[in-house]
């Protein structure tokens, strides 16, 4: 995930609140793949678990 969208303001209300959810490895609880970030206010999606799979699909082919 690109930290600087921690630091974003809302598109859509312009608020800087943002809520990280995560989903924890079932067997070691220390391990964790970023679900989504969201606005806190509006539910705003900045970043889904989608988008983090395109990107690693991307950087694995080289392509944009």
């Amino acid at each position: 995930m690109n930290l600087g969208k921690l630091n974003e303001k809302c598109p859509k209300c312009g608020c800087k609140d943002k809520t990280l959810k995560r989903d924890l490895d079932s067997e070691f609880h220390a391990h964790a793949k970023t679900g989504s970030l969201t606005c806190s206010k509006c539910g705003y999606v900045f970043v889904s678990k989608d988008d983090e799979e395109q990107d690693k699909k991307k950087d694995k082919t080289g392509t944009d």
